[in-house]
C-alpha cells in the first residue's frame, strides 16, 4: 500500500512550508516514527516522521522548495511494492527537451539580433559574456559599427554607477519567513508608538542580587501589566477582536539562521526566578536551532531587547497576529530630577508598538505606565 508523507500544518495561520533537508534518500528503508524530512514554516523547524515502516520510494519535493500545507512530499511503499506511474511527478529542474527548446528560441533571437545590429565579432562576444544589450550601445566604428571598445566603455560606466557586490545568496529559511511576516505586519497593521523612560534603579539592584537578566524582569512586568490591560493581550481576526485568556510572552532571539520568537507560556502565573530559568533554557535551545513547535506556538505578546547591543531606543514591528510588542533599549546612567534635586540614576527606555486598529493611544500609554510602575516600585525581593 502506497503511503504519502505530507507537508504538516504547524500552526493555525500556516499556508505553506519549506523542505529544509531530507534525512533519507530514495530507496532507503525507514521505520515508523523515524525522522525522514525536516520542514520549516513561520520560524518553526520540524522533523516529519515516517508514518509507516517501508521504503522511501519517491521524493516529490526537493530541498529548498515551498509547497502548500497538505502537499505530498514523498511516497512510502512496502519493500517489494512498485509506485504506480499515475502518481504526481516530482518538482525538478527543466528537462533537457525544454532546455533545448529554450536554447533554440534564444538562438533565433540572436539571429534576429545580428540582422538588426552592426557589431564586430569581439563586441558581440563580450556582450554575450556580460549579458549586455547591443541595441543600447552607440557604435563608434565605421558607419556606426559597434566595436569592442564601445562595449568595454559602457561596462566601465555601469561599474562606476553601481556598488561592488561581494557575494549574492537567496533569501531562504527562517529569514524568508521572517521577512514575509514583518512585511505583512507593517502592511496590514497600522503601527503607532509610545516611548517612555523608566527609572531602573530597582531593576539594577535585583539583577545584581539574584542574577536575572533585564529581559526576564521585563517579561515579569509585562505579564502582570497585561492582567489589567486585557485589550493589549488580543488579536484582530475576521473583523473581530479576540481577547486571549492566556498570557504567553514571546521573546525575540537572534540566531545564526535569523530571528526566532520562542514563548514563555502562562508567564503571569510564574515568579521571576522561574521566568529567568525558562528564558535561559529557551535562548540556549534557540541558538542550537532545536526549538520545538510547541515552544514557538501560542504567543500573545512579544518582548524584544537590544540593550545589550548599546541601542538606546528603536521602533519594533509587531509580531503578527498579536496586538503589540515592547522594545527595550540599554540601561544607562542619566541625570534626572528627584525631589527637586538633580541626581544620577540608571534609566531604561521602553517603546511600545501597538496596532491602532485594536488599541488607542490612551489605553496603550496606561499599559506602558503600568509596566514602568512595576519595574520602579513593585519588583519582587
Amino acid at each position: 500500500m502506497v503511503t504519502k508523507i505530507l507537508m504538516p500544518r504547524l500552526s493555525l495561520t500556516m499556508k505553506t512550508g519549506s523542505v529544509i533537508q531530507w534525512y533519507k534518500k530514495e530507496g532507503d528503508a525507514i521505520k515508523k516514527g523515524e525522522p525522514v524530512v525536516e520542514v520549516l514554516s513561520e520560524k518553526v523547524t520540524y522533523d516529519v516522521e515516517g508514518p509507516i515502516t517501508g521504503v522511501l520510494r519517491k521524493i516529490l519535493v526537493m530541498e529548498g522548495y515551498d509547497v502548500p500545507v497538505g502537499a505530498t512530499l514523498a511516497f512510502i511503499t512496502a519493500p517489494n511494492e512498485r509506485l504506480p506511474k499515475t502518481e504526481i511527478k516530482p518538482l525538478e529542474q527543466p528537462s533537457e527537451s525544454i532546455k533545448r527548446e529554450e536554447g533554440a528560441r534564444e538562438n533565433a533571437k540572436l539571429v534576429m539580433f545580428r540582422k538588426r545590429v552592426l557589431a564586430s565579432p569581439a563586441a558581440k562576444r563580450l556582450a554575450r559574456e556580460y549579458k549586455m544589450d547591443l541595441t543600447q550601445i552607440q557604435g563608434s566604428g565605421f558607419e556606426g559599427r559597434i566595436v569592442e571598445q564601445d562595449v568595454t566603455r559602457l561596462m566601465e560606466e555601469k561599474a562606476r554607477m553601481s556598488p561592488s557586490v561581494k557575494r549574492e545568496f537567496p533569501l531562504t529559511g527562517i529569514r524568508k519567513i521572517s521577512a514575509e511576516r514583518v512585511t505583512s505586519s507593517f502592511r496590514t497593521a497600522p503601527h503607532s508608538f509610545i516611548i517612555m523612560n523608566v527609572d531602573a534603579t530597582e531593576a539594577v539592584k535585583l539583577r545584581e542580587k539574584i542574577k536575572v537578566s533585564y529581559t526576564a524582569i521585563l517579561i515579569y512586568a509585562v505579564a502582570r501589566a497585561l492582567h489589567e490591560h486585557r485589550m493589549i493581550n488580543s488579536t484582530l481576526l475576521a473583523g473581530k477582536i479576540r481577547l486571549y485568556s492566556d498570557i504567553n510572552i514571546g521573546i525575540a532571539i537572534s540566531t545564526e539562521k535569523g530571528l526566532v520568537v520562542p514563548v514563555i507560556h502562562n508567564a503571569d502565573e510564574k515568579q521571576l526566578l522561574k521566568i529567568s530559568s525558562e528564558l535561559e533554557e529557551l535562548v540556549d535551545i534557540a541558538r542550537q536551532g532545536k526549538l520545538s513547535k510547541e515552544q514557538l506556538a501560542c504567543g500573545t505578546f512579544t518582548v524584544t531587547n537590544l540593550g545589550m547591543h548599546d541601542v538606546n531606543v528603536f521602533l519594533p514591528i509587531i509580531n503578527p497576529p498579536e496586538a503589540a510588542i515592547l522594545a527595550a533599549g540599554r540601561t544607562v546612567k542619566k541625570p534626572v530630577v528627584a525631589d527637586d534635586k538633580i541626581v544620577i540614576k540608571p534609566v531604561m527606555t521602553l517603546t511600545l508598538a501597538y496596532d491602532h486598529r485594536i488599541v488607542d493611544g490612551a489605553p496603550a500609554s496606561l499599559f506602558l505606565k503600568k509596566i514602568k510602575d512595576i519595574i520602579e516600585e513593585h519588583l519582587p525581593f
